[in-house]
């Protein structure tokens, strides 16, 4: 009997190890899911009103995860807006959140004729820091200049929107303190170094010429008389 339940118990670890490992996976696949409401307007004379023009759901930053969900359909309306806004060289401006639920957006704009003429054909790019906030937000179309071309308004059934997330890596932080005490300790070491000696000749080699004089003022004060006796 004994053999059965060491099996089992195995087994039950072999298990749990596989569900932790799942959920391990799980957390890593979903890292950094997020939900920001994206708002637009048309601008005219510098008057912006935004609306709601859509979701963006954030599956991984890392992972680079991210796809758009338009509010509703773009409407007669919305096209008869975009086109009188692009025909008087108005502006299209888009807004998010800097984090869920928060009051304060980043936004950008393009001429609202590149939007018109790229038949709602864009490609949104956010930008987040470490932390997980908006740090900016970008849109180009395509094509993305304007030429004057009279879109069909059958180009206008739905948004052709990609959406790109980029998370901003922090660089190494410079040593400034270290650095700084290096610079002041090379500017000491200078002064020390640089200090010149103003002392004479005489002042700088006294020890050594003192000798030498007394011994000289010794040999010429000898008796004159004493080599002639010899």
């Amino acid at each position: 009997m004994a053999a059965p339940i060491k099996y089992t118990a195995v087994g039950l670890f072999l298990a749990i190890i596989a569900d932790l490992s799942g959920l391990v996976h799980l957390d890593d696949e979903f890292e950094g899911s997020r939900t920001l409401t994206l708002e637009h307007s048309f601008t005219l004379d510098g008057n912006a009103v935004f609306s709601k023009r859509g979701t963006v759901v954030i599956r991984s930053l890392k992972g680079n995860k991210a796809h758009f969900t338009p509010a509703s359909d773009f409407t007669r309306e919305d096209i008869n807006l975009l086109k009188k806004t692009s025909s008087q060289k108005g502006l299209y401006q888009l807004r998010v959140p800097v984090k869920e639920g928060s009051q304060q957006y980043v936004s950008t704009f393009i001429p609202a004729c590149a939007l018109y003429e790229s038949s709602l054909n864009d490609q949104l790019t956010i930008n987040f820091d470490q932390s997980g906030e908006v740090l900016g937000l970008s849109i180009v179309t395509t094509p993305g200049i304007c030429v004057g071309l009279n879109v069909p308004v059958s180009n206008f059934s739905d948004w052709k929107t990609t959406v790109e997330v980029m998370q901003t890596v922090s660089g190494p932080v410079p040593d400034t303190q270290t650095y700084i005490d290096k610079m002041n300790r090379d500017k000491v070491e200078k002064e020390k170094g640089g200090q010149s000696d103003n002392r004479s000749f005489f002042g700088k080699y006294w020890m050594y010429i003192v000798p030498v004089v007394i011994l000289m003022m010794i040999a010429t004060s000898q008796d004159p008389n004493a080599g002639g006796g010899r």
